[in-house]
C-alpha cells in the first residue's frame, strides 16, 4: 500500500534514506519525483549520465507519506511516471475490460493521478515511460486498447525474444520534432518494449510524435508547449534500449535540459 495514502497523518520518515526530505540539496542538484523506482536502477542509470556533472536526487513517490510527497514536489525540477501494472479500465469508461487486463494497481493509479494533477498545476517538466505514457493519455481523457493482440493481431510489443521474455524489440519512427528536440522527423530507432496495452483514443490535449510500423502510437507530447515545454511520453523503454540511437538518449536528454532550465530559473529567482 502506498504510504502517502495509507498514513496521511504520519509525520515521520519512511525508513529508506533515499526518500528523506530536507530541502537542502543545494542549487546545483536536479530533484526528480518518480512514481515508482526499482532495485534495477534502470531509470537512474539512464538519466544520471545525461545530467552529468549535475547530480540528481531521486524521490520514490510510492514510499512517501503525503506530507513528504508534497514537500518533495515543492522542491522538484521534474516528475517521471515509470513502467508497471495495467491501469484500471474504469478510468477510461471501459470497466468491463478488466477481463483483458493483467495485474492492476489501483493505489498506483491514484498516486499517478495526483502527480499529474500537480504537473498540470505547476507545469513541471514531465516524462512518462511505458505505463507512464498510457497514464498521460488516460489522465487527459483518452482511452486504451486493453489487449493489443486483439486489435493488432500480433504480440509484437510484448512477445519477448528467445531466452528473454521481458525485452521485445521493434522499430519506432518520429513523426515530428520541435526546436528544442535533438531528433528529426523521420528518425527511427530499434527499441525495447514490454506492454500489451496501448493508446486507442488519443486525449484531446495530446498529439502523437512517434509511431510503430503497425500504426500504434508510441510517443505523445502535450499540444500546449508554451505552458508545458516538457510534457512528453514514450511507450518504449529508452532506459533499456540500445544506446546511440536517435530516439533513445535524446528522449532523456530533452527531459534533463528542461529540468536544468527549471533549476536555473529557480536559482535566478532566488537571487
Amino acid at each position: 500500500m502506498f504510504i502517502w495514502l495509507a498514513t496521511a497523518i504520519f509525520f515521520g520518515s519512511c525508513g529508506n534514506s533515499v526518500t528523506r526530505i530536507d530541502g537542502n540539496d543545494g542549487n546545483d542538484t536536479l530533484i526528480i519525483v518518480a512514481s515508482r523506482l526499482f532495485e534495477s536502477r534502470t531509470y537512474q542509470d539512464f538519466l544520471e549520465p545525461l545530467a552529468h556533472p549535475v547530480p540528481i536526487k531521486w524521490h520514490d513517490a510510492s514510499t512517501l507519506t503525503k506530507i513528504e510527497l508534497n514537500t518533495a514536489l515543492a522542491h522538484a525540477h521534474g516528475v517521471v511516471l515509470t513502467g508497471g501494472a495495467d491501469i484500471h479500465p474504469s478510468r477510461y469508461d471501459r470497466a468491463t475490460d478488466t477481463l483483458r487486463c493483467g495485474r492492476i494497481d489501483l493505489e498506483r493509479d491514484t498516486l499517478e493521478s495526483f502527480l499529474l494533477d500537480e504537473v498540470d498545476r505547476t507545469g513541471l517538466p514531465f516524462l512518462g515511460i511505458c505505463r507512464g505514457m498510457q497514464f498521460m493519455n488516460v489522465h487527459g481523457g483518452g482511452s486504451l486498447h486493453p489487449h493489443l493482440p486483439d486489435v493488432l493481431g500480433h504480440n509484437g510489443h510484448r512477445g519477448g525474444a528467445p531466452g528473454n521474455t521481458l525485452d521485445t524489440t521493434h522499430m519506432v519512427k518520429a513523426l515530428k520534432a520541435w526546436s528544442s528536440a535533438s531528433w528529426e522527423p523521420g528518425d527511427s530507432s530499434v527499441v525495447i518494449s514490454h506492454h500489451h496495452q496501448g493508446i486507442d483514443r488519443l486525449a484531446e490535449g495530446l498529439e502523437a510524435w512517434a509511431k510503430a510500423p503497425d500504426g500504434l502510437i508510441e510517443g505523445v507530447v502535450r499540444r500546449d508547449t508554451m505552458g508545458y515545454p516538457c510534457y512528453i511520453g514514450v511507450q518504449w523503454h529508452p532506459e533499456r534500449s540500445k544506446k546511440r540511437q536517435p530516439l533513445v538518449e535524446s528522449v532523456g536528454a530533452f527531459f534533463v535540459r528542461k529540468m536544468t532550465s527549471h533549476l536555473q530559473a529557480e536559482a535566478h529567482e532566488g537571487g
